[in-house]
């Protein structure tokens, strides 16, 4: 019975209205518009799309043309915070990234601060045609020549890098960890991307990557807003004056919180599993020839979703029951915000995290990679979410005992008392 009431309660909620809206339409707009047919390469196309490669041959010389071109313009871009910084160097970074430049480049720092013709890459407007419109060309970037010192190593590059990176502030595309990332990338051969195509097409691989997509998208908008509607609902009995009655009630403070929490999440979870349903129908019927496996691929969706919706309703709950719904909101919208920006679209699936990324129906060997690192990253979420329901089942039981008045009597005053000061000042 009062699990039926706080499911209607859930169900009948504004915030809830917006939770669903927003699921289904961050699937329709993102994931089912985004959806492509798996197409065989074709060998006469000579266009098989990119891949990374962590070769020296391919990074070295990318990376140091990037860097010289930074240091030339006097800016070089970053994401220090996740927020994207303009660096511009003071005279004595500048001076060590000059000598970190000597050593790659085989210049001196007189005829790197001596070259007059630099320009960037970019569009250019060459004058006007005879109808008096501009006429852009595409201008590659214009360097000094060099060329890599023989006696350069990989791994003294890369110290080189790192301590490029390091008077930039950090977040710099030089980064060690990232360098591949921006400067491995090359085209892909006809034979890799057939290999490509062939992995993806087994039974048990095409559903799992057509729900790795789906739950790519769908997990940004699950790291955010079940917060909304665990705050409201734990806000709820606070806006009703009902606090009190709830309080001297017989039942346990597990059986309240536990029982809330549970319809919170089987609420917000039945949206999510259509959205599924729906996503396995569709790409049935765009395979029809194939009997596709689901199974393995379906566990993957629902660990991956179902974390998501633990753990942030979990953290809301906490969060409302301790301070007050609006700081769980903010603090909930700054950790997805920081989590979304510091985590790459493919191939970055870290242990510890909210957001886990996978935008690419290919790439399989680079997802089985990070299989372990998804498993621990979820299970981390899951024993985050059961933390978070014990503290606020403990919470819960302190403030019907009397307990923990001091926190209402601080988030009053910092509310309240600043409004009295208010108005005493205007009467004054």
């Amino acid at each position: 019975m009062l699990f039926c009431k706080e499911c209607k309660k859930v169900i009948f909620s504004l915030t809830f209205v917006l939770y669903v809206v927003t699921v289904v339409a961050m699937y329709v707009t993102q994931f089912y518009n985004d959806r492509a047919y798996v197409e065989a390469p074709r060998l006469e196309s000579g266009d098989y799309g990119t891949t990374l490669r962590e070769s020296p041959e391919l990074i070295m010389p990318a990376a140091v043309e990037s860097l010289l071109g930074d240091y030339l313009s006097g800016s070089y871009p970053a994401y220090p915070i996740m927020f994207y910084k303009d660096v511009k160097l003071k005279e004595n970074k500048r001076l060590e990234m000059r000598a970190i430049l000597e050593e790659l480049t085989g210049l001196s720092g007189e005829e790197i601060d001596g070259f007059n013709d630099f320009r960037e890459e970019g569009f250019y407007s060459e004058g006007l045609d005879e109808n008096g419109y501009p006429i852009i060309n595409h201008q590659e970037m214009v360097l000094p020549e060099y060329t890599l010192p023989e006696s350069l190593t990989y791994e003294r590059f890369c110290e080189l890098m790192d301590r490029a990176d390091k008077l930039i502030g950090g977040g710099s595309s030089y980064s060690v960890k990232t360098l591949a990332s921006y400067f491995g990338r090359a085209p892909m051969t006809y034979e890799e991307a057939l290999e490509e195509y062939q992995a993806v097409m087994q039974p048990r691989e095409l559903g799992s990557a057509y729900l790795r997509l789906h739950c790519d998208y769908m997990g940004i908008d699950l790291a955010v807003m079940p917060v909304f509607v665990a705050a409201a609902l734990w806000q709820q009995d606070k806006r009703a004056r009902m606090q009190a009655l709830i309080y001297t009630r017989k039942s346990s403070a597990l059986r309240i919180v536990g029982t809330r929490y549970l319809a919170l999440v089987c609420c917000m979870a039945v949206p999510v599993l259509l959205t599924l349903l729906y996503t396995i129908f569709m790409v049935n019927g765009m395979y029809p020839q194939m009997h596709i496996a689901w199974g393995g691929g379906l566990g993957m969706a629902l660990l991956w979703l179902l974390a998501d919706i633990l753990a942030v309703s979990a953290v809301g709950a906490l969060l409302t029951e301790l301070l007050s719904p609006m700081l769980a909101i903010f603090l909930q919208c700054a950790w997805w915000f920081l989590s979304l920006n510091a985590t790459a679209l493919t191939g970055n699936v870290k242990k510890f995290g909210l957001q886990v990324r996978h935008n690419s129906l290919e790439k399989i060997a680079l997802w089985q990679s990070q299989w372990d690192n998804f498993v621990c990253n979820r299970m981390l979420l899951i024993a985050l979410a059961a933390l978070c329901l014990a503290l606020t089942i403990w919470l819960y039981e302190r403030k019907r005992r009397g307990g923990m008045s001091w926190i209402n009597h601080i988030l009053s005053y910092s509310i309240s008392g600043k409004s009295h000061d208010d108005k005493k000042g205007k009467k004054g």
